[in-house]
């Protein structure tokens, strides 16, 4: 047996209408591991109104809420001993299904499956409580009945030869048949009860779910696509119904339904807190009047109506805004582009600036000239401008560290700061100096 055929088996138990409500756990074990994400060799659920509930599989060995009022208002006591009794039925079923491959005469080599479902319906009175109205307590083999329990008559009934040991054990013991009429008719409706008393608090204060139709052009002409969502829905208790006059359309007239899928998850993302519905039809455009739409949410009818057409007027106005939103974008691009530009010159000339002062305010280090020239040329002079004696030696000394001739040995390293130096003083200095800045630190002069 494939995975494909166990993926059905999950789904291929009752459908209860809105009036029952219905609690149901299912069990399911495999002969032997499957290499397909999301399949265990045990999984238990527990299920209210096709809502999973709770969950536990034989990876994670922990039952856990699959609803958020299930976790509000449970203890971990609860969670605890469910955890317990789904670590023993694992065992249980474990032992069982190769007991049941053997009766059946079915190798390892294929895959097997045992599944037990057991749960029970209520129906609602006038008083606001749920009177028993059916049990049931199946067992099935590789999808096919294999064994269940009669409660009007207190026995099991065996659909194949192979199942009749079974019977025959189980009718025999009294207690057992009593145990399993108790637990259907009085401790599931019970639970049942409970359940449906802290789902429905949950429900009040939930909002109410949103309903959005819509006639969308298609690229074809002279046709639309309808479209019904009903989202925000916290359960799947939800149809959505489309109508040609009085005629109900369905998949055969060209309905399209996306199925319900959650549209809100919990924060750990392991419960689905909201579900949505979207179903479409293609029309001709000329059939919009005779179409119709009807939204039915746990029994009752949410919302119901007609289609309206795609306003010219609005098609109109969607372009105006998308050309103002990409002329404001343009806008946007050109002004920083400019401004960044604006930004990088300001900088650029900032720091050409800034080099040139740095230069001219650091101080000597090791007697190497390093762009102190200007103050040091300047001490030469008198404040009026008149030579204060000092002569060209003595400036060299300024640049000689232990007597050597460092201004000869460095004349290209001095280069530009001399430069610099007969810049600003130009005005100032003598002709001695200007010769001797000419002619000794020229830096295509070979020094002697």
């Amino acid at each position: 047996m494939d995975s494909g055929v166990v993926f059905l088996i999950f789904t291929c138990f009752s459908v209860v209408g809105s009036e029952i409500h219905t609690l149901e756990y299912i069990y399911t074990a495999l002969s032997k591991p499957v290499e397909v994400p999301g399949v265990y060799e045990f999984t238990a659920m527990g299920i209210l109104d096709n809502e999973q509930i709770d969950y536990y599989n034989s990876k994670d060995k922990t039952k856990i809420p699959r609803q958020t009022w299930m976790s509000e208002r449970l203890d971990d006591n609860y969670w605890d001993k469910g955890t317990s009794s789904r670590k023993s039925k694992e065992q249980w079923f474990k032992v069982n299904v190769e007991i049941l491959m053997n009766r059946m005469n079915h190798n390892y080599s294929g895959l097997h499956v045992l599944q037990w479902r057991h749960g029970c319906q209520g129906e609602p009175q006038p008083d606001g409580t749920l009177a028993f109205r059916d049990g049931f307590d199946q067992y099935s083999y590789d999808g096919g009945d294999f064994l269940s329990f009669d409660p009007g008559h207190l026995q099991w009934v065996a659909p194949v030869s192979q199942a009749v040991p079974t019977k025959m054990k189980w009718d025999h013991s009294q207690t057992l048949n009593q145990y399993t009429e108790g637990y259907l008719k009085r401790e599931c409706m019970d639970w049942l009860s409970k359940f449906m008393g802290y789902g429905e608090k949950d429900l009040k204060n939930q909002s109410a779910p949103g309903v959005y139709s819509r006639a969308k052009t298609t690229k074809t002409p002279g046709k639309v696509i309808l479209h019904c969502l009903a989202t925000g829905l916290h359960t799947r208790d939800v149809e959505v119904d489309i109508y040609r006059n009085d005629d109900h359309m369905t998949e055969a007239d060209g309905v399209t339904s996306t199925g319900i899928r959650p549209s809100e998850f919990s924060a750990d993302g392991t419960i689905a807190k909201t579900y949505q519905l979207k179903k479409s039809i293609e029309i001709l455009k000329s059939d919009l009047d005779i179409y119709r739409y009807k939204v039915t949410y746990r029994g009752d009818v949410t919302a119901a109506g007609k289609w309206e057409p795609e306003s010219d007027q609005v098609t109109m106005i969607a372009i105006v805004v998308a050309l103002v939103l990409l002329i404001c974008c343009i806008v946007a691009i050109v002004a920083v582009f400019l401004v960044l530009r604006y930004k990088k010159k300001v900088t650029s000339s900032r720091s050409s600036t800034t080099t040139d002062k740095e230069l001219e305010t650091q101080p000597l280090e090791n007697g190497e000239p390093n762009g102190t020239c200007i103050p040091e040329a300047e001490n030469l002079m008198h404040p009026n401008g008149e030579p204060n004696g000092t002569s060209i030696p003595e400036a060299e000394k300024l640049m000689q560290p232990n007597g050597t001739d460092f201004l000869t040995r460095h004349y290209i390293k001095l280069w530009q700061p001399i430069i610099r130096l007969q810049s600003a003083v130009v005005n100032n200095v003598d002709f001695t100096l200007q010769w001797y800045l000419r002619t000794e630190l020229n830096p295509f002069r070979t020094p002697d």
